[in-house]
């Protein structure tokens, strides 16, 4: 039996619920969830030391109703003091077709040194937070050792809107898809680094719709 996509994203939303809870909560924030914000419910809202964040979790694409909900909660949450406002987007795990060693994190490390045009232009300062799920659809060893890949990954991002020092500074979180076709070489010390990007195209068309 195949799941259907509308049973899959709503217990892939509770299961980030509860992901993000247990991590707030080792952070030693107190938790809870479905706590009333302005005129709705928030899924998590964590407290520490005076600093109150508010998260919403996002799966799939959101419905016009639940956009209006995330922008009155992040309207309310900018007039209070010492509040964040977090929009955390879920995704599934996927399944990897061929392994490359610490192939997420070269991506990071190269895109955070590579600082795409495309996510700058989403915040006034946009930060690389992690990169995921990267999938190796082909691979071709050269022969001088170099490798040759195409595939896709999930590049993280945290969006935040005003200054570090403001009150009132909005920060949400969001993930995109991009595809590569990019050469690995190996250094002297035989550690594998992401020598050229032939290809790397961000999709940030969901941040639009």
């Amino acid at each position: 039996m195949e799941i259907r996509q509308q049973y899959l994203q709503h217990y892939l939303h509770d299961i980030a619920i509860d992901q993000l809870m247990a991590d707030y909560k080792t952070k030693g924030y107190q938790v809870t969830k479905e706590e009333k914000v302005g005129d709705y419910r928030a899924d998590l809202v964590a407290r520490k030391d005076g600093e109150v964040v508010v998260v919403e979790v996002k799966t799939g694409k959101m419905t016009a109703q639940k956009r209006r909900q995330v922008a009155e909660i992040g309207d309310f949450v900018r007039t209070q003091k010492n509040y964040k406002f977090l929009v955390v987007v879920a995704t599934p795990p996927k399944p990897k077709r061929i392994e490359i060693p610490n192939l997420d994190q070269l991506f990071c490390s190269y895109l955070i040194s590579n600082f795409p045009d495309d996510l700058n232009r989403l915040s006034s300062h946009t930060r690389i937070v992690d990169v995921s799920d990267t999938l190796v659809d082909e691979v071709i060893v050269n022969d001088d050792g170099s490798i040759a890949a195409k595939g896709s990954g999930i590049v993280d991002v945290e969006l935040q809107y005003g200054l570090d020092n403001d009150d009132n500074v909005t920060i949400t979180k969001d993930a995109f898809p991009f595809s590569f076709e990019v050469v690995l070489k190996y250094n002297e010390h035989q550690e594998l680094f992401l020598a050229d990007a032939k290809i790397m195209k961000i999709d940030v068309s969901s941040f639009y719709e």
